[in-house]
């Protein structure tokens, strides 16, 4: 999404620092709260239920996604938003989008232009009267000259006419309302060492990413389309022609209906998401599987008192990918992906389904999942010269928490798994501590601590089965959106086994944003996945233009 132009400037409210932000034109409070929105773990609506909290003066009471031009605007910060009832949130925006459809219905359909007014002159004369019609009576102003002036112009001819009869067609119109996003990613790759099988130390990638979006005038209707192509300079098997997403959601008052390609995210702690289980991980961009593959789903959302209930059907699967022979982070032996065995025996086409239930009590966020289908994470099979990824069928029960107690984050996520060939647990829990205006500045820092658990062992696909993570996240508040994260993983049975990593981003002016990630590998212990990483610490920049 396009990044913030923000006024150099913050304060503190609710216990927590913002920054200001000047309504631009064509921004939308959906927009501006998909830009703000810090991670998948808090929903849209909680962002703009945020975001009216702290502006109401800047928010129409008539439509709640529109914004005063010109309005400067606090933007919350993470805390502020978590704090948000997503429930209260979600059934506000609904009522909202209700209210705004019965309004519509009972507005009469528009004049058409007066006789010999060229078509041009009068969607001229709208435009500059439109804001002054919706403005109060007492603070409307006397129509500007320039109006009055275009009504004197000559009639257009009836070729413009037409012209203006073929623009006012449905289809210019649906595609005159489409926003487009788009964004440029230059992202080199070091490597200090070479690879265990001699690999290069420099890997230069790119990716592009569009974004379209388009919503009806009820709101509705929701449109997205996003493709994604990435290229790597050493590693054929990162190359990616991909689309991220592309769905149609509709809003039901109390209910929604998705349909397409998406992306789900359930969970809470920061170190490994163990709930998170619809979407494939892309673990040739990110080693920590935070980037993910669109998942083809249709998605039935009820919003309840009792809470929110979430089904989803999941017709197709997507395989997880491999680096290549002169790829990094691989293990000693290729993994031959075009010869993948499923259990299944409809394979990629089994159709896989999953339920989950969530509800926020005051300060506890609380969900309930379950998944039943082929199994994200593959079981590798060892053959003649490669490695080959079997797919069990997976039955998942899994519990996330979150629970906000002043400046405290308490977090959880459980699940028990169950295949034909075993039963396991996996827990990770935790806490993330916030100080606020740390050193006299508006700076925020968190301090995390994270016990992770895994009664496989050694035998997860996962590096952690009895470790502890500690982290922590410096926010600057700036008008740059600056923001630091380290962490740390160190297994509790064995001393020389660690990993670590470092996470940086800032804005450069409006359309750039320079991002760091570092990893680190240490391992002394041959029986373990991180020991055939521990030649592959690496330190990636990443350069994003927004067009």
């Amino acid at each position: 999404m396009l990044g913030l132009c923000l006024l150099a400037s913050s304060l503190t409210v609710a216990g927590e620092t913002t920054v200001q932000r000047q309504v631009q034109p064509g921004d939308t409070l959906w927009r501006i709260a998909t830009e703000v929105r810090p991670d998948d773990s808090v929903n849209i609506e909680q962002v703009m239920q945020a975001i009216r909290l702290l502006n109401p003066q800047a928010v129409s009471q008539s439509d709640l996604n529109q914004l005063r031009a010109g309005a400067w605007l606090e933007l919350p910060g993470r805390q502020l938003i978590a704090e948000q009832d997503a429930k209260a949130a979600q059934q506000a925006a609904a009522r909202a989008r209700t209210a705004l459809r019965a309004s519509l219905a009972e507005t009469q359909e528009p004049a058409l232009p007066p006789p010999g007014l060229a078509a041009a002159n009068y969607a001229f004369i709208s435009a500059v009267m439109a804001p002054a019609a919706a403005e109060p009576e007492a603070e409307r102003s006397e129509p500007a000259p320039v109006a009055a002036a275009a009504v004197e112009l000559e009639p257009a001819p009836a070729a413009t006419a037409s012209a203006h009869a073929a623009d006012a067609s449905p289809a210019s119109a649906f595609w005159q309302d489409v926003e487009w996003f788009s964004q440029l990613n230059l992202m080199p790759r070091w490597y200090p060492q070479t690879g265990l099988q001699q690999q290069a130390q420099w890997h230069n990638s790119v990716s592009l990413e569009l974004e379209g979006y388009w919503q009806s005038d009820d709101r509705s209707h929701t449109l997205v389309f996003s493709p994604y192509i990435r290229w790597d300079q050493r590693d054929s098997s990162r190359h990616l022609l991909d689309i991220s997403e592309a769905y149609w959601l509709y809003y039901g008052g109390d209910w929604e209906l998705r349909a397409g390609i998406s992306k789900v995210f359930w969970g809470a702690v920061e170190s490994q998401r163990l709930v998170d289980i619809i979407n494939q991980r892309d673990l040739l961009d990110r080693p920590d599987g935070e980037s993910k593959l669109g998942q083809p789903m249709l998605q039935l959302s009820l919003i309840r008192d009792y809470g929110t209930v979430q089904a989803y059907l999941l017709p197709h699967f997507r395989e997880r990918k491999f680096a290549g022979e002169d790829g990094r982070l691989r293990l000693p032996m290729p993994v031959d992906t075009s010869a993948a065995l499923y259990e299944s025996r409809h394979k990629r086409s089994h159709l896989d389904w999953a339920l989950r239930w969530s509800q926020q009590f005051s300060s506890l966020d609380l969900g309930l999942s379950y998944f039943q289908g082929t199994a994200r994470e593959p079981v590798l099979l060892p053959d003649e010269q490669a490695l080959l990824p079997y797919y069990p069928q997976l039955k998942q029960l899994g519990l996330d928490a979150q629970w906000i107690l002043g400046s405290w984050l308490w977090k959880t996520e459980a699940v028990y798994r169950h295949t034909a060939v075993e039963h396991s647990k996996a827990l990770v829990t935790g806490f993330e501590y916030t100080q606020v205006g740390i050193n006299d500045h508006f700076w925020d820092l968190g301090w995390l601590l994270e016990y992770q658990y895994d009664s496989r062992g050694l035998e997860s696909t996962t590096i952690a089965q009895n470790d502890l993570f500690v982290g922590w996240r410096l926010a600057l508040n700036d008008a740059a959106g600056s923001e630091i994260l380290f962490g740390l993983m160190q297994d509790l049975d064995r001393s020389q086994s660690r990993s670590a990593y470092l996470e940086a981003s800032t804005r450069l002016g409006e359309r750039f944003r320079l991002r760091v990630d570092g990893w680190l590998f240490h391992s002394r212990y041959p029986d373990e996945l991180l020991y055939w990483l521990r030649r592959d610490d690496y330190i990636q920049l990443t350069l994003e233009y927004y067009f």
